[in-house]
């Protein structure tokens, strides 16, 4: 009896064991089995890039001149404050004395008392009468004295024979006489420069005297400016200079365009050159300061009979000669880094950086990196990417659609097609800029809605 419970109580314990072994081996295998069990999808192909539809133009050579565009104020290259050379009271001021008149050299522009001058003009001429009769009478005693001496006939020194013979008297006539011709020619002189003269051809920029003041030789009459030349002070930065040359004994300065836009509207100018690159830079933006000189600048080529004004703020365009193999592009072709996008033969991108001579907002030089002809993409990537697939031209869509398509999807997709090639041609023509006229853009759109038309034409029919 104890047997048979010993026994029951060893079965119970063994079951107690084992059954959380077998539990967690029917878990393995439910797990085995769902993993073997999970549905499996076909693993989806790789598709093939799409290539970028893009619109290029072709770079151009460089021109042998390139005009960089500067501003400036005109100043006159000869300035002066007329004064008169005596003083006296002003009896005359010719019409030529007014602001803004013009004269020329030597002209008469006002007048000084002159009667004062007259008197000691006058004067100095009696003086001079007076030393030259003394002169005469000191010569005649020297005769006499020179006879006198003789009938003696006693040896003497040459100091006394001087005396003798009155030379420290004939040596003070004579000085006396020279004494007072100066006189008169000094009288002379200041009777002359009562009569103001204008000291160079030029104009009149402003009057200080008026009729009846009295002035001394410290009063000013008027400021005057020439109108040979004027100059012209235009800041250029400093990477520029290497283009341009001052002028020299042997050869003219960098040749320059003057405009007025204000005076003479946008297109007319006035012929200038490169007088003096100047030693030293601006204290506030550091650009290089260049002089640039207007010859005649208020002369019969003027445009427009108007004047270049005397503190005019103007602009110039310098013609700088651009080294040989140089490229021409459109600024809004170069990016970030220097580099320009180009389109390779195989219709790749090629992200390419340049060398660039000069840059504006308008147009970039570049001396390496490009050549003519190269095809520079001019509309915008959004992830450019070396050897990224482009193309000009949109890919023909009906290739892709299905056999099976109806017809009217494969209308649909020929008129977009269409609409794409145009909007390309569209892009191909604005980027244009620099190559052709925008008719042959014209033309071009033309062509590719004719070529729309004949694909709709040659469609089946439901």
């Amino acid at each position: 009896m104890n047997t048979s419970r010993n026994v029951s109580r060893l079965t119970r314990r063994t079951v107690w064991l084992a059954l959380p072994l077998l539990i967690l081996a029917v878990g393995v295998i439910a797990a085995l089995w769902l993993l073997e069990s999970q549905p499996s999808a076909p693993r989806a192909k790789a598709q093939q890039r799409q290539a970028r539809l893009v619109t290029v133009t072709p770079a151009e050579a460089a021109p042998a001149t390139l005009d960089f565009d500067a501003n400036g104020t005109v100043e006159a290259a000869d300035a002066t404050t007329l004064r008169a050379r005596v003083s006296g009271q002003i009896v005359a001021l010719t019409d030529k004395l007014a602001p803004g008149t013009r004269f020329e050299k030597d002209e008469v522009l006002a007048r000084i008392d002159d009667a004062d001058y007259r008197l000691a003009l006058n004067s100095t001429r009696t003086d001079l009468a007076n030393a030259r009769a003394a002169l005469r009478v000191e010569q005649g005693q020297q005769a006499v004295a020179e006879r006198e001496l003789s009938l003696v006939g006693t040896e003497v020194s040459a100091d006394e024979r001087d005396l003798a013979l009155r030379g420290p008297q004939l040596e003070q006539a004579k000085a006396d006489v020279e004494a007072a011709r100066t006189a008169v020619e000094q009288a002379q002189l200041d009777l002359d420069r009562t009569t103001v003269r204008a000291p160079f051809t030029g104009i009149v920029t402003e009057r200080s005297a008026s009729l009846g003041d009295v002035v001394a030789t410290s009063d000013t009459l008027a400021t005057l400016a020439a109108t040979e030349a004027y100059w012209v002070n235009v800041s250029l930065p400093v990477d520029q200079l290497r283009f341009i040359h001052a002028a020299g004994s042997d050869r003219a300065g960098t040749p320059a365009q003057i405009y007025y836009p204000d005076a003479w509207g946008d297109d007319a100018f006035l012929p200038a050159e490169v007088l003096r690159i100047q030693p030293a830079l601006e204290t506030s933006g550091r650009m290089a300061r260049v002089l640039l000189q207007v010859p005649d600048p208020l002369g019969d080529n003027t445009p427009a009979d108007s004047r270049l004004l005397i503190g005019a703020y103007v602009r110039a365009a310098l013609e700088a000669r651009i080294p040989t193999g140089s490229v021409l592009v459109d600024s809004a072709f170069v990016h970030e880094n220097n580099n320009v996008w180009v389109m390779t033969d195989e219709n790749r991108l090629d992200i390419r950086s340049v060398d660039i001579l000069y840059r504006d907002a308008n147009q970039t030089v570049i001396a390496s990196g490009l050549a003519p002809g190269d095809a520079v993409i001019t509309s915008e990537l959004t992830a450019p990417i070396q050897g990224l697939p482009i193309r000009v031209e949109s890919a023909t869509v009906d290739e892709q659609a299905p056999d099976d398509a109806p017809d009217r999807e494969a209308t649909s997709l020929a008129d977009q097609t269409g609409n794409e090639a145009d909007h390309a041609v569209e892009g191909v023509a604005r980027s244009l800029r620099l190559t052709g006229p925008p008719a042959d853009a014209g033309d071009a759109v033309d062509g590719s809605r004719q070529a729309r038309a004949r694909a709709h034409a040659t469609e089946p029919r439901s």
